[in-house]
Protein backbone atom coordinates (compact mmCIF):
# COMPACT_ATOMS: atom_id res chain seq x y z
CA UNK A 1 0.00 0.00 0.00
CA UNK A 2 2.67 2.60 0.99
CA UNK A 3 4.77 1.80 -2.76
CA UNK A 4 1.19 2.50 -4.41
CA UNK A 5 0.51 5.73 -2.22
CA UNK A 6 4.00 6.76 -2.65
CA UNK A 7 3.54 6.43 -6.18
CA UNK A 8 0.21 7.74 -6.81
CA UNK A 9 1.46 11.12 -4.99
CA UNK A 10 4.43 11.30 -7.46
CA UNK A 11 2.53 11.16 -10.59
CA UNK A 12 0.07 14.05 -8.82
CA UNK A 13 2.85 15.88 -8.43
CA UNK A 14 4.57 15.14 -11.78
CA UNK A 15 0.83 16.07 -13.12
CA UNK A 16 1.17 19.30 -10.67
CA UNK A 17 4.34 20.46 -12.22
CA UNK A 18 3.74 19.63 -15.45
CA UNK A 19 0.52 21.47 -15.51
CA UNK A 20 2.28 24.69 -13.72
CA UNK A 21 4.95 24.47 -16.58
CA UNK A 22 2.53 24.38 -18.95
CA UNK A 23 0.21 27.85 -17.29
CA UNK A 24 3.95 29.35 -17.68
CA UNK A 25 4.62 28.48 -20.96
CA UNK A 26 1.27 29.58 -22.20
CA UNK A 27 1.54 33.22 -20.09
CA UNK A 28 5.64 33.63 -21.62
CA UNK A 29 3.62 33.19 -24.86
CA UNK A 30 1.20 35.36 -24.38
CA UNK A 31 3.59 38.36 -22.68
CA UNK A 32 5.50 37.95 -25.85
CA UNK A 33 2.61 38.57 -28.25
CA UNK A 34 1.86 41.34 -26.36
CA UNK A 35 4.80 42.68 -26.48
CA UNK A 36 5.95 41.81 -30.22
CA UNK A 37 2.30 42.17 -31.54
CA UNK A 38 1.08 45.89 -30.78
CA UNK A 39 2.51 47.96 -33.61
CA UNK A 40 0.88 51.39 -34.79
CA UNK A 41 -1.55 50.81 -37.20
CA UNK A 42 -3.37 53.18 -39.93
CA UNK A 43 -6.57 55.17 -37.99
CA UNK A 44 -9.99 55.43 -38.87
CA UNK A 45 -9.59 58.77 -41.06
CA UNK A 46 -13.76 58.88 -40.82
CA UNK A 47 -13.54 59.55 -36.72
CA UNK A 48 -11.98 63.05 -36.31
CA UNK A 49 -11.11 65.26 -33.35
CA UNK A 50 -10.90 68.90 -33.89
CA UNK A 51 -7.51 70.64 -32.40
CA UNK A 52 -8.04 73.49 -29.66
CA UNK A 53 -5.64 75.94 -29.89
CA UNK A 54 -5.43 78.44 -26.79
CA UNK A 55 -2.93 81.31 -26.45
CA UNK A 56 -0.89 81.64 -23.22
CA UNK A 57 0.07 85.06 -23.81
CA UNK A 58 -1.73 88.39 -24.80
CA UNK A 59 -4.43 88.78 -26.27
CA UNK A 60 -6.01 85.41 -25.31
CA UNK A 61 -7.83 83.46 -27.77
CA UNK A 62 -8.46 80.36 -28.24
CA UNK A 63 -9.13 78.71 -31.95
CA UNK A 64 -10.81 75.68 -33.06
CA UNK A 65 -8.40 73.93 -35.81
CA UNK A 66 -9.70 71.23 -38.44
CA UNK A 67 -7.13 69.08 -39.30
CA UNK A 68 -9.16 66.24 -40.44
CA UNK A 69 -8.19 65.05 -43.89
CA UNK A 70 -10.15 64.31 -47.55
CA UNK A 71 -10.81 60.69 -47.49
CA UNK A 72 -10.56 59.65 -51.07
CA UNK A 73 -13.22 57.57 -52.82
CA UNK A 74 -10.90 54.76 -53.81
CA UNK A 75 -9.86 52.41 -51.17
CA UNK A 76 -6.19 52.26 -50.26
CA UNK A 77 -3.67 51.17 -51.93
CA UNK A 78 -0.44 48.86 -49.83
CA UNK A 79 2.80 50.54 -50.79
CA UNK A 80 5.63 48.28 -52.53
CA UNK A 81 8.27 49.05 -54.54
CA UNK A 82 7.00 47.47 -57.53
CA UNK A 83 4.39 50.00 -57.88
CA UNK A 84 6.10 52.86 -56.92
CA UNK A 85 9.14 53.35 -58.49
CA UNK A 86 11.36 56.13 -58.09
CA UNK A 87 14.10 57.53 -60.36
CA UNK A 88 17.47 58.33 -58.09
CA UNK A 89 17.48 61.54 -57.26
CA UNK A 90 20.24 63.67 -55.09
CA UNK A 91 18.80 66.00 -52.82
CA UNK A 92 21.44 69.22 -52.68
CA UNK A 93 22.00 71.77 -50.16
CA UNK A 94 19.47 74.73 -50.08
CA UNK A 95 22.26 77.50 -50.29
CA UNK A 96 24.38 75.86 -53.02
CA UNK A 97 21.82 75.22 -55.68
CA UNK A 98 21.18 77.43 -58.92
CA UNK A 99 18.87 79.97 -59.85
CA UNK A 100 17.34 78.02 -62.43
CA UNK A 101 16.92 75.37 -59.88
CA UNK A 102 15.29 77.56 -57.21
CA UNK A 103 13.01 78.98 -60.29
CA UNK A 104 11.84 74.90 -60.47
CA UNK A 105 11.63 74.98 -56.99
CA UNK A 106 8.99 77.98 -57.11
CA UNK A 107 7.20 77.00 -59.26
CA UNK A 108 6.50 73.45 -58.28
CA UNK A 109 5.40 75.18 -55.23
CA UNK A 110 3.37 77.65 -56.80
CA UNK A 111 1.63 74.53 -58.20
CA UNK A 112 1.35 72.75 -55.50
CA UNK A 113 -0.78 76.12 -53.53
CA UNK A 114 -3.08 76.12 -56.56
CA UNK A 115 -4.66 73.13 -56.24
CA UNK A 116 -8.02 73.42 -54.37
CA UNK A 117 -7.69 72.87 -50.56
CA UNK A 118 -9.88 69.97 -50.55
CA UNK A 119 -7.27 67.96 -53.23
CA UNK A 120 -4.97 65.66 -51.32
CA UNK A 121 -2.23 66.79 -53.20
CA UNK A 122 -2.26 70.42 -52.35
CA UNK A 123 -0.70 72.37 -50.22
CA UNK A 124 -3.00 73.43 -47.34
CA UNK A 125 -3.58 69.75 -47.27
CA UNK A 126 0.42 68.32 -47.17
CA UNK A 127 0.39 70.98 -44.45
CA UNK A 128 -2.32 69.24 -42.63
CA UNK A 129 -1.20 65.51 -42.52
CA UNK A 130 1.46 67.12 -40.28
CA UNK A 131 -1.00 68.78 -37.96
CA UNK A 132 -3.56 65.28 -37.82
CA UNK A 133 -0.47 63.16 -37.11
CA UNK A 134 1.26 65.21 -34.78
CA UNK A 135 -1.74 66.99 -32.89
CA UNK A 136 -3.91 64.47 -31.86
CA UNK A 137 -6.46 64.33 -34.75
CA UNK A 138 -6.66 60.80 -34.95
CA UNK A 139 -7.29 57.79 -32.54
CA UNK A 140 -4.89 54.81 -32.20
CA UNK A 141 -6.44 51.78 -34.02
CA UNK A 142 -6.94 48.81 -31.83
CA UNK A 143 -6.89 51.14 -28.74
CA UNK A 144 -9.60 54.49 -29.29
CA UNK A 145 -8.96 55.88 -26.27
CA UNK A 146 -5.56 56.93 -26.66
CA UNK A 147 -4.94 59.40 -29.11
CA UNK A 148 -2.71 58.93 -31.85
CA UNK A 149 1.05 60.32 -31.68
CA UNK A 150 4.02 60.06 -34.20
CA UNK A 151 6.77 62.77 -32.42
CA UNK A 152 8.47 61.59 -28.93
CA UNK A 153 9.33 57.83 -30.06
CA UNK A 154 10.88 55.63 -32.74
CA UNK A 155 8.39 56.77 -35.31
CA UNK A 156 9.80 60.17 -35.29
CA UNK A 157 12.40 59.50 -38.27
CA UNK A 158 10.63 56.67 -40.43
CA UNK A 159 7.27 58.72 -40.39
CA UNK A 160 8.71 62.30 -41.72
CA UNK A 161 10.75 60.21 -44.03
CA UNK A 162 7.74 59.01 -45.66
CA UNK A 163 6.24 62.75 -45.40
CA UNK A 164 8.72 63.98 -47.34
CA UNK A 165 8.98 60.83 -50.13
CA UNK A 166 5.44 61.52 -50.84
CA UNK A 167 5.79 65.58 -50.80
CA UNK A 168 8.42 65.24 -53.33
CA UNK A 169 6.49 62.62 -55.50
CA UNK A 170 3.53 64.66 -55.59
CA UNK A 171 5.72 68.26 -56.67
CA UNK A 172 7.64 65.76 -59.61
CA UNK A 173 3.92 65.09 -60.92
CA UNK A 174 3.01 68.97 -60.70
CA UNK A 175 6.29 69.42 -62.79
CA UNK A 176 6.35 66.70 -64.97
CA UNK A 177 9.88 65.67 -64.41
CA UNK A 178 10.93 62.85 -61.75
CA UNK A 179 14.26 63.69 -60.90
CA UNK A 180 12.77 66.55 -59.27
CA UNK A 181 14.16 66.68 -55.56
CA UNK A 182 13.86 68.46 -52.21
CA UNK A 183 16.54 70.31 -50.95
CA UNK A 184 17.94 69.97 -47.37
CA UNK A 185 18.72 73.24 -44.68
CA UNK A 186 22.43 72.23 -44.31
CA UNK A 187 21.83 74.31 -40.41
CA UNK A 188 24.59 72.14 -38.76
CA UNK A 189 27.14 73.51 -41.88
CA UNK A 190 29.27 75.88 -39.46
CA UNK A 191 31.79 76.89 -42.14
CA UNK A 192 30.47 76.91 -45.29
CA UNK A 193 27.21 78.79 -45.49
CA UNK A 194 24.51 76.55 -44.33
CA UNK A 195 24.42 77.40 -41.55
CA UNK A 196 21.80 80.51 -42.21
CA UNK A 197 18.39 80.42 -43.11
CA UNK A 198 18.34 79.84 -46.95
CA UNK A 199 18.37 82.54 -49.22
CA UNK A 200 15.32 80.74 -51.40
CA UNK A 201 13.23 81.32 -48.66
CA UNK A 202 13.83 84.38 -47.94
CA UNK A 203 12.01 87.03 -50.55
CA UNK A 204 8.50 88.32 -49.84
CA UNK A 205 6.40 87.21 -52.58
CA UNK A 206 7.11 84.10 -53.63
CA UNK A 207 5.57 80.34 -53.06
CA UNK A 208 8.76 79.74 -50.65
CA UNK A 209 7.64 82.39 -48.77
CA UNK A 210 6.40 82.70 -45.25
CA UNK A 211 5.57 85.21 -43.18
CA UNK A 212 5.58 83.98 -39.65
CA UNK A 213 9.11 83.33 -39.51
CA UNK A 214 11.12 85.21 -37.01
CA UNK A 215 12.00 88.26 -38.49
CA UNK A 216 15.51 88.76 -36.34
CA UNK A 217 16.98 85.49 -37.90
CA UNK A 218 16.98 86.67 -41.63
CA UNK A 219 20.76 85.99 -43.02
CA UNK A 220 22.84 86.90 -42.59
CA UNK A 221 22.24 85.55 -38.62
CA UNK A 222 23.83 82.52 -37.59
CA UNK A 223 21.41 79.64 -36.73
CA UNK A 224 21.37 79.12 -32.68
CA UNK A 225 20.70 74.76 -32.36
CA UNK A 226 20.03 75.41 -28.67
CA UNK A 227 17.75 78.34 -28.51
CA UNK A 228 19.02 80.09 -25.17
CA UNK A 229 22.72 79.94 -27.17
CA UNK A 230 24.63 83.65 -26.21
CA UNK A 231 27.70 84.56 -27.14
CA UNK A 232 29.23 86.57 -30.64
CA UNK A 233 29.64 84.33 -34.08
CA UNK A 234 32.60 82.11 -33.08
CA UNK A 235 30.79 81.37 -29.76
CA UNK A 236 27.76 80.24 -31.37
CA UNK A 237 29.59 78.15 -34.28
CA UNK A 238 31.54 76.55 -31.40
CA UNK A 239 28.08 76.02 -29.29
CA UNK A 240 26.43 74.77 -32.30
CA UNK A 241 29.36 71.73 -33.48
CA UNK A 242 28.84 71.08 -29.92
CA UNK A 243 25.17 70.34 -29.91
CA UNK A 244 25.63 68.16 -33.01
CA UNK A 245 28.21 66.09 -31.65
CA UNK A 246 26.41 65.09 -28.41
CA UNK A 247 22.86 64.30 -30.36
CA UNK A 248 24.16 62.69 -33.27
CA UNK A 249 27.72 61.51 -32.74
CA UNK A 250 27.14 60.26 -28.99
CA UNK A 251 24.25 58.83 -29.63
CA UNK A 252 25.71 55.18 -30.26
CA UNK A 253 22.41 53.05 -29.78
CA UNK A 254 18.71 53.32 -31.37
CA UNK A 255 16.81 54.55 -28.45
CA UNK A 256 19.16 57.28 -27.99
CA UNK A 257 19.29 58.43 -31.60
CA UNK A 258 15.87 57.35 -33.07
CA UNK A 259 13.75 57.38 -29.51
CA UNK A 260 11.88 54.22 -27.59
CA UNK A 261 9.48 52.14 -28.27
CA UNK A 262 5.45 53.54 -29.21
CA UNK A 263 3.57 50.51 -29.69
CA UNK A 264 -0.77 50.67 -29.27
CA UNK A 265 -1.76 51.52 -26.54
CA UNK A 266 1.22 53.56 -25.91
CA UNK A 267 -0.49 57.40 -24.02
CA UNK A 268 2.21 59.81 -24.45
CA UNK A 269 -0.55 62.18 -22.36
CA UNK A 270 -1.00 59.83 -19.80
CA UNK A 271 2.02 57.41 -19.18
CA UNK A 272 4.58 56.32 -16.34
CA UNK A 273 7.77 55.91 -15.58
CA UNK A 274 8.24 52.53 -16.78
CA UNK A 275 6.76 52.62 -19.49
CA UNK A 276 6.95 56.30 -21.17
CA UNK A 277 8.61 56.47 -24.22
CA UNK A 278 11.43 58.73 -25.28
CA UNK A 279 12.26 60.80 -28.28
CA UNK A 280 15.80 60.64 -29.90
CA UNK A 281 18.60 62.64 -29.20
CA UNK A 282 17.89 64.31 -32.59
CA UNK A 283 14.77 64.83 -32.12
CA UNK A 284 14.48 66.63 -29.17
CA UNK A 285 18.01 68.57 -29.70
CA UNK A 286 18.74 70.33 -32.56
CA UNK A 287 15.48 69.29 -34.57
CA UNK A 288 13.32 70.98 -32.03
CA UNK A 289 15.59 74.21 -31.85
CA UNK A 290 15.30 74.81 -35.56
CA UNK A 291 11.91 74.54 -35.33
CA UNK A 292 11.48 77.14 -32.56
CA UNK A 293 14.64 79.29 -34.26
CA UNK A 294 12.89 79.37 -37.30
CA UNK A 295 9.38 80.43 -35.86
CA UNK A 296 7.77 83.73 -35.15
CA UNK A 297 8.62 84.54 -31.84
CA UNK A 298 6.16 87.83 -31.55
CA UNK A 299 2.85 84.91 -31.72
CA UNK A 300 1.54 83.02 -28.93
CA UNK A 301 2.46 79.36 -30.31
CA UNK A 302 5.66 80.54 -32.51
CA UNK A 303 3.50 80.10 -35.28
CA UNK A 304 4.40 78.53 -37.52
CA UNK A 305 7.32 76.52 -37.70
CA UNK A 306 7.30 76.93 -33.73
CA UNK A 307 4.14 74.65 -33.28
CA UNK A 308 2.80 71.17 -34.53
CA UNK A 309 -0.23 72.70 -36.10
CA UNK A 310 1.00 74.90 -38.05
CA UNK A 311 4.87 73.79 -39.06
CA UNK A 312 4.06 72.34 -42.06
CA UNK A 313 2.62 75.46 -43.36
CA UNK A 314 6.00 76.70 -43.87
CA UNK A 315 7.99 75.40 -47.37
CA UNK A 316 11.24 75.91 -44.90
CA UNK A 317 9.56 72.32 -43.07
CA UNK A 318 10.40 70.52 -46.10
CA UNK A 319 13.87 71.88 -46.24
CA UNK A 320 14.65 71.57 -42.79
CA UNK A 321 13.48 67.67 -42.30
CA UNK A 322 15.60 67.26 -45.56
CA UNK A 323 18.38 67.69 -43.43
CA UNK A 324 16.93 65.58 -40.86
CA UNK A 325 16.70 62.38 -42.98
CA UNK A 326 20.09 63.11 -44.36
CA UNK A 327 21.62 62.97 -40.33
CA UNK A 328 19.34 59.68 -40.10
CA UNK A 329 21.52 58.03 -42.75
CA UNK A 330 25.07 60.03 -41.41
CA UNK A 331 24.34 58.80 -38.03
CA UNK A 332 24.00 54.85 -39.80
CA UNK A 333 26.87 54.86 -41.99
CA UNK A 334 29.02 57.44 -41.99
CA UNK A 335 30.16 57.97 -38.77
CA UNK A 336 33.34 56.74 -36.61
CA UNK A 337 32.79 53.03 -35.32
CA UNK A 338 31.25 51.82 -38.57
CA UNK A 339 27.36 51.52 -39.27
CA UNK A 340 24.90 51.79 -36.31
CA UNK A 341 21.81 49.66 -36.26
CA UNK A 342 17.82 51.04 -36.26
CA UNK A 343 15.41 49.21 -34.14
CA UNK A 344 14.76 46.04 -35.28
CA UNK A 345 11.69 45.83 -32.99
CA UNK A 346 8.76 43.74 -34.48
CA UNK A 347 6.36 46.32 -33.47
CA UNK A 348 8.84 49.03 -34.94
CA UNK A 349 9.36 47.63 -38.38
CA UNK A 350 5.35 46.51 -38.81
CA UNK A 351 3.74 49.93 -38.13
CA UNK A 352 1.92 51.59 -40.55
CA UNK A 353 0.85 54.84 -41.80
CA UNK A 354 -1.17 56.52 -43.96
CA UNK A 355 0.07 59.27 -46.62
CA UNK A 356 -1.72 60.23 -50.28
CA UNK A 357 0.52 59.66 -53.58
CA UNK A 358 0.51 61.73 -56.58
CA UNK A 359 -2.56 60.65 -58.07
CA UNK A 360 -4.27 61.47 -54.75
CA UNK A 361 -4.86 58.03 -53.63
CA UNK A 362 -4.52 57.06 -49.98
CA UNK A 363 -1.36 54.72 -49.42
CA UNK A 364 -0.91 52.91 -46.60
CA UNK A 365 2.97 51.89 -45.85
CA UNK A 366 5.08 50.40 -43.10
CA UNK A 367 7.84 51.74 -41.38
CA UNK A 368 10.60 48.81 -42.96
CA UNK A 369 10.08 50.09 -46.27
CA UNK A 370 11.07 53.40 -45.07
CA UNK A 371 14.41 52.15 -43.62
CA UNK A 372 16.73 52.53 -46.67
CA UNK A 373 16.40 55.79 -48.65
CA UNK A 374 18.55 54.16 -51.81
CA UNK A 375 15.05 51.82 -52.41
CA UNK A 376 13.54 55.15 -52.49
CA UNK A 377 15.50 56.51 -55.26
CA UNK A 378 17.04 59.37 -52.47
CA UNK A 379 20.62 60.25 -51.53
CA UNK A 380 22.53 63.02 -50.21
CA UNK A 381 25.92 64.49 -51.49
CA UNK A 382 29.26 64.22 -49.02
CA UNK A 383 28.78 67.48 -47.27
CA UNK A 384 32.57 68.46 -46.36
CA UNK A 385 31.36 70.54 -42.85
CA UNK A 386 30.20 67.59 -41.41
CA UNK A 387 33.57 66.88 -40.20
CA UNK A 388 33.97 69.95 -37.85
CA UNK A 389 31.30 68.00 -35.94
CA UNK A 390 31.80 64.49 -36.24
CA UNK A 391 35.69 65.24 -35.08
CA UNK A 392 34.34 68.35 -32.65
CA UNK A 393 36.66 68.02 -29.10
CA UNK A 394 34.77 69.97 -26.75
CA UNK A 395 37.00 71.24 -24.20
CA UNK A 396 36.93 70.66 -20.25
CA UNK A 397 36.26 73.67 -18.10
CA UNK A 398 36.20 71.59 -14.69
CA UNK A 399 39.17 70.03 -12.63
CA UNK A 400 38.41 66.89 -11.11
CA UNK A 401 35.20 65.70 -9.69
CA UNK A 402 32.96 68.64 -8.37
CA UNK A 403 30.85 66.03 -6.05
CA UNK A 404 32.64 67.52 -2.72
CA UNK A 405 31.88 70.81 -3.72
CA UNK A 406 28.95 70.14 -4.63
CA UNK A 407 27.72 68.63 -1.74
CA UNK A 408 29.84 71.62 0.44
CA UNK A 409 27.37 73.78 -0.98
CA UNK A 410 24.63 72.01 0.04
CA UNK A 411 23.95 70.01 -2.93
CA UNK A 412 21.74 66.86 -1.90
CA UNK A 413 21.67 63.37 -3.71
CA UNK A 414 18.81 62.18 -5.75
CA UNK A 415 18.18 58.65 -6.85
CA UNK A 416 15.85 56.79 -9.46
CA UNK A 417 11.81 57.21 -9.01
CA UNK A 418 9.64 56.26 -7.03
CA UNK A 419 11.86 57.26 -3.83
CA UNK A 420 12.08 60.82 -4.65
CA UNK A 421 8.09 61.83 -4.81
CA UNK A 422 7.86 64.69 -7.79
CA UNK A 423 10.23 67.38 -7.63
CA UNK A 424 10.07 70.72 -9.23
CA UNK A 425 13.13 71.96 -11.32
CA UNK A 426 12.44 75.43 -11.38
CA UNK A 427 15.26 77.67 -13.48
CA UNK A 428 17.96 75.32 -12.45
CA UNK A 429 18.45 72.29 -10.08
CA UNK A 430 21.67 70.22 -9.41
CA UNK A 431 21.81 66.84 -7.74
CA UNK A 432 24.23 64.42 -6.72
CA UNK A 433 24.06 60.97 -8.72
CA UNK A 434 25.10 57.56 -8.00
CA UNK A 435 26.88 55.90 -10.74
CA UNK A 436 26.49 52.30 -11.41
CA UNK A 437 28.51 49.95 -8.80
CA UNK A 438 29.18 47.52 -11.48
CA UNK A 439 31.08 47.10 -14.39
CA UNK A 440 29.05 47.69 -17.62
CA UNK A 441 27.57 44.63 -19.67
CA UNK A 442 30.07 43.38 -22.65
CA UNK A 443 26.78 43.95 -24.57
CA UNK A 444 26.57 47.65 -23.14
CA UNK A 445 27.45 50.41 -25.83
CA UNK A 446 26.27 53.81 -23.78
CA UNK A 447 26.65 55.24 -20.16
CA UNK A 448 22.92 57.15 -20.17
CA UNK A 449 21.85 59.51 -18.06
CA UNK A 450 18.09 59.31 -17.50
CA UNK A 451 15.65 62.27 -16.39
CA UNK A 452 12.82 60.54 -15.19
CA UNK A 453 9.25 60.83 -15.48
CA UNK A 454 9.59 64.35 -16.71
CA UNK A 455 6.47 66.55 -16.57
CA UNK A 456 5.29 69.30 -18.94
CA UNK A 457 2.16 71.13 -19.66
CA UNK A 458 2.94 72.29 -23.85
CA UNK A 459 1.22 75.46 -23.58
CA UNK A 460 4.87 77.70 -24.72
CA UNK A 461 7.96 76.37 -25.34
CA UNK A 462 9.81 75.11 -23.21
CA UNK A 463 13.89 73.72 -23.00
CA UNK A 464 15.95 71.89 -20.36
CA UNK A 465 19.40 71.84 -20.94
CA UNK A 466 21.69 69.38 -19.13
CA UNK A 467 25.32 69.34 -17.69
CA UNK A 468 27.25 66.99 -15.70
CA UNK A 469 30.08 68.64 -13.08
CA UNK A 470 29.61 71.90 -13.25
CA UNK A 471 27.30 71.97 -10.09
CA UNK A 472 26.80 75.88 -10.61
CA UNK A 473 25.90 75.97 -14.23
CA UNK A 474 22.68 77.99 -15.34
CA UNK A 475 21.27 79.80 -18.35
CA UNK A 476 24.33 81.61 -19.42
CA UNK A 477 26.92 78.55 -19.38
CA UNK A 478 28.77 78.43 -22.03
CA UNK A 479 27.77 74.94 -23.60
CA UNK A 480 30.75 74.36 -26.10
CA UNK A 481 32.26 72.13 -23.62
CA UNK A 482 32.74 68.42 -22.76
CA UNK A 483 30.63 69.05 -19.20
CA UNK A 484 27.58 70.28 -21.57
CA UNK A 485 25.43 66.91 -21.79
CA UNK A 486 22.25 67.79 -24.33
CA UNK A 487 19.16 69.82 -24.56
CA UNK A 488 15.75 68.79 -24.23
CA UNK A 489 13.89 71.01 -26.52
CA UNK A 490 9.71 70.88 -26.03
CA UNK A 491 7.57 72.33 -28.59
CA UNK A 492 3.94 73.47 -27.70
CA UNK A 493 0.51 72.16 -28.87
CA UNK A 494 -2.08 73.12 -29.57
CA UNK A 495 -4.34 70.94 -28.49
CA UNK A 496 -5.62 72.27 -25.05
CA UNK A 497 -6.93 67.96 -24.47
CA UNK A 498 -3.59 66.84 -24.51
CA UNK A 499 -0.98 69.48 -23.82
CA UNK A 500 0.41 67.75 -20.47
CA UNK A 501 3.45 65.59 -21.43
CA UNK A 502 4.61 62.71 -19.67
CA UNK A 503 8.24 61.35 -20.85
CA UNK A 504 12.13 59.59 -19.86
CA UNK A 505 14.99 62.14 -21.58
CA UNK A 506 17.99 60.20 -21.49
CA UNK A 507 21.18 61.43 -22.83
CA UNK A 508 24.84 59.65 -23.30
CA UNK A 509 27.34 61.00 -20.68
CA UNK A 510 29.67 58.08 -21.03
CA UNK A 511 31.95 60.33 -23.43
CA UNK A 512 31.71 63.38 -21.04
CA UNK A 513 33.04 61.65 -18.17
CA UNK A 514 35.70 60.53 -19.75
CA UNK A 515 37.03 63.32 -21.51
CA UNK A 516 36.49 65.00 -17.80
CA UNK A 517 38.44 62.71 -16.31
CA UNK A 518 35.45 60.97 -13.97
CA UNK A 519 34.34 58.07 -15.59
CA UNK A 520 35.68 55.36 -12.16
CA UNK A 521 33.89 58.11 -9.46
CA UNK A 522 31.32 56.62 -7.37
CA UNK A 523 29.53 59.59 -8.08
CA UNK A 524 28.36 62.72 -10.33
CA UNK A 525 26.87 65.92 -10.29
CA UNK A 526 23.82 66.51 -12.76
CA UNK A 527 22.82 70.12 -12.86
CA UNK A 528 19.52 70.99 -15.12
CA UNK A 529 19.17 74.37 -16.04
CA UNK A 530 15.36 75.15 -17.51
CA UNK A 531 13.94 78.07 -19.80
CA UNK A 532 10.64 78.70 -20.13
CA UNK A 533 7.43 80.04 -18.39
CA UNK A 534 6.20 76.55 -17.63
CA UNK A 535 6.39 74.26 -14.52
CA UNK A 536 8.63 71.46 -14.98
CA UNK A 537 9.07 68.09 -12.97
CA UNK A 538 10.90 65.35 -12.69
CA UNK A 539 10.15 62.14 -10.70
CA UNK A 540 14.36 60.68 -10.60
CA UNK A 541 17.51 60.57 -11.80
CA UNK A 542 19.57 57.36 -13.12
CA UNK A 543 22.76 56.78 -14.30
CA UNK A 544 22.67 53.52 -16.10
CA UNK A 545 23.92 51.50 -19.07
CA UNK A 546 22.71 50.91 -22.64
Amino acid sequence: MATSVTMASGSLLQQMIFTCLSIMFTLLLFAASIGSASPIRVPNLQQCELAMDASVSLPLMTLTLNCCLPIPPQSPRHFSFHKYKSEPRVRQAAHTVSDAYIAKYTRAYELMKALPDDDPRSFHTQAKIHCAFCNFAYRQAGNASVPLQVHFSWLFLPWHRWYLYWHERILQSLLGDPTFALVFWNWDDQRDGGNVMPAMFVPNGTALYDRNRNQNNLPPTLVKLRPNTTGNDSAVVNQNLNDMYQDVVTATTAELFMGGAYRTGTDLTNATVINAPLGGLLENGVHNGIHFWTGNSDLPLIQDMGTFTTAARDPIFYAHHSNVDRLWDKWKYNLPGGPRADHNDTDFLKAKFYFYDENARLVKVKVRDALDNSKLGISYPTVAADELWVNYNPPVMSIGSAVAVARAAGVATMGAAPQNGTIFLGSNLSAIVKNPSSLPPTTAKATVLIIQGLQVTRKSFMSLSAFINLPFADALTDTSSAEYIGTFNIIPTANVKHRHLITNVMFEIGDNMRRIGISHEHEAVITMVVTGVEPVSIEGLLIDYA
